[in-house]
């Protein structure tokens, strides 16, 4: 019918990029998490729950972790890293979780 809009979303234009590490918007944050999570699987941290979500230099951390002190490593560990422009922490402490 003409004139009749659709009322259905349009799609997002760079719709994120699912992988086993989170979410990346772009190639560059794509490259960004790859460099983030190498660096935190060389801290030696327990990051076997934790995702990261990076979209224009912008990381959303997410998961659990043992240890409030273990949380913040992490988050340390990435503002430290280049190319982050802002940090959101969502994980969860739980102390039941390995390393804590």
């Amino acid at each position: 019918r003409t004139g009749v809009k659709s009322t259905r979303p349009e799609p997002p234009s760079n719709p994120p990029r699912t992988n086993p590490r989170g979410t990346a918007v772009t190639a560059a944050d794509t490259a960004l998490q790859a460099k983030l999570c190498a660096r935190l699987w060389d801290s030696g941290l327990d990051v076997s729950e934790i995702a990261l979500n990076v979209a224009d230099g912008r990381v959303t951390i997410e998961g659990a972790i043992g240890t409030q002190a273990g949380s913040e490593a992490i988050e340390a560990c990435i503002r430290a890293a280049g190319g982050v422009r802002e940090v959101v922490n969502h994980v969860r402490v739980a102390p039941d979780r390995t390393g804590g």
